[in-house]
C-alpha cells in the first residue's frame, strides 16, 4: 500500500489502518453488488479483483481529498 508508505507509522498502526480500510473495501464492494442485485459467484476472481480496486482507489482517493479539507480547516482556511 503506496498510500501509507508516505507516513511515519509504527508496523502495528499500520497494520490497523491496513484492516480497517480493507473492512471498509468490504463493505462498499458488497453495497455496490447489491444496489445491482448481483452475487459475488457471479464474477470470476479476476472481475472481483478489478472491482476490488477500484473500490480501494475511490476510498483512498476520498481520505485524501478529506484529509486535505481538514488540514486547511485546522488552518482556518476555507475552499469556498
Amino acid at each position: 500500500m503506496k498510500f501509507l508508505d508516505k507516513f511515519a507509522l509504527t508496523n502495528k498502526l499500520r497494520e490497523k489502518i491496513k484492516k480497517a480500510i480493507e473492512k471498509r473495501v468490504e463493505l462498499r464492494v458488497q453495497a455496490r453488488l447489491a444496489q445491482h442485485h448481483l452475487k459475488k459467484e457471479e464474477f470470476t476472481p479476476q472481475e472481483l479483483d478489478i472491482i476490488y480496486q477500484d473500490e480501494r482507489l475511490k476510498l483512498y482517493d476520498e481520505l485524501k481529498s478529506k484529509g486535505l479539507i481538514a488540514l486547511l480547516a485546522a488552518l482556518g482556511l476555507s475552499l469556498f
